[in-house]
C-alpha cells in the first residue's frame, strides 16, 4: 500500500439539454432522466449540506451550489448559459433506475470511491491518500472532489456482506450498477470501496467538494475551481483528458499537497462541501 496524491480525470461536459434526449416532463417539471449515455457527466448541483469557510471556522448547514457527478434522476431548472446549462436537484428512486454509476459519491455520512479507473496504483491507496477528481480542459485542471483515504473494503467484502454496509440509496446508486464487480468479483480481483476521511474527524487531511451557499448570485452559475498547466508551486497537473497522475509520494508531501490545494480553492472563492444530503424520493 501506498500513500499517494493522484489526480484522476473523468469526464467533465454537462449533457446538453434538448428535450425527449435524456429529459422529460414530470407534473410540468423537467427531469433529468438516470444518465443512460455511454459517458459520464456533471451537474451543476443544488442540496443541502455544510460547508466550512476556512479552516478552523464551524460548519454552516446551508442550501449548496457545486459541481459534482450525480448520474440519478434530477429536478432541472434551465439556465441562459452553457456553462452551467441549468440547475439540478438529485433525488432517488427504488423503481426508475439507468445504465451508468455515481462514482465519486459524495453524498451522506460518508464519500465513497468504487471503480472509477480503479487498477495499478489505485488498488493499493493506503490511510491518508489523496484523490483529485476533476477534468482536464484546455483552460487547465477543473477540480470537482477532494477525496482523502479513510478505510476500504475488498470487492469480495462488500459481495460477502451483500452491500448491508452502506445506504439502500448508495447500494441502488452505484454498487448494483456495478454487479460485476461488487455482487460476483473475479477470485483475483483488486479492486476495492474505498471510505473517504471526513471533516467531523478533526483531523486534516478531509475530503471536501468546492461549493458555494445558494444565493441568487450563484443561481446564475460558476464555474470550477481550475488550475491552469504551468506550475504552481511546484505543483503541475496533466493535460491528459483520460488519465491518471501522481502528483505526490509520502505522507508529509501529501499533506502538503491538500494545504496547497485547499488554499487555492479558498482563494478562487470557494467554501469546502464537507458535508451534503443523501438524495430521497
Amino acid at each position: 500500500m501506498s500513500v499517494l496524491a493522484v489526480q484522476l480525470n473523468h469526464p467533465g461536459s454537462e449533457k446538453s439539454f434538448k428535450k425527449g434526449n435524456g429529459y422529460s416532463y414530470y407534473n410540468n417539471q423537467l427531469i433529468r432522466e438516470w444518465n443512460n449515455d455511454k459517458y459520464h457527466y456533471r451537474k451543476f448541483i443544488r442540496l443541502q449540506g455544510k460547508y466550512i469557510s476556512a479552516f478552523d471556522s464551524e460548519p454552516i448547514n446551508d442550501e449548496l451550489l457545486f459541481w459534482g457527478e450525480w448520474e440519478g434522476n434530477s429536478w432541472f431548472q434551465e439556465l441562459p448559459g452553457i456553462n452551467p446549462n441549468g440547475i439540478h436537484r438529485p433525488f432517488h428512486s427504488s423503481h426508475i433506475h439507468g445504465h451508468q454509476n455515481t462514482d465519486p459519491y459524495v453524498y451522506g455520512e460518508q464519500f465513497y470511491y468504487a471503480i472509477c479507473k480503479q487498477r495499478g496504483q489505485l488498488t493499493k491507496l493506503d490511510v491518508g491518500s489523496i484523490i483529485l477528481f476533476g477534468s482536464s480542459f484546455k483552460e487547465g485542471f477543473v477540480l470537482d472532489t477532494v477525496f482523502v483515504v479513510d478505510r476500504h473494503e475488498t470487492a469480495h467484502e462488500v459481495a460477502a456482506k451483500g452491500g448491508m454496509n452502506y445506504s439502500n440509496t448508495y447500494r441502488e446508486a452505484t454498487l448494483e450498477q456495478l454487479a460485476y464487480f461488487y455482487a460476483n468479483p473475479e477470485p483475483d480481483s483488486p479492486i476495492k470501496l474505498y471510505s473517504g476521511k471526513m471533516h467531523n474527524d478533526k483531523q486534516q487531511p478531509f475530503s471536501y467538494v468546492p461549493c458555494k451557499p445558494y444565493n441568487e448570485e450563484n443561481a446564475k452559475g460558476f464555474k470550477r475551481v481550475i488550475f491552469p498547466y504551468e506550475t504552481i508551486n511546484d505543483l503541475q497537473f496533466s493535460s491528459n483528458p483520460t488519465g491518471i497522475k501522481i502528483i505526490g509520494l509520502g505522507n508529509e508531501v501529501t499533506k502538503n499537497l491538500w494545504n496547497q490545494i485547499t488554499n487555492e480553492v479558498l482563494k478562487q472563492g470557494f467554501s469546502l462541501g464537507i458535508f451534503f444530503n443523501e438524495p430521497q424520493y
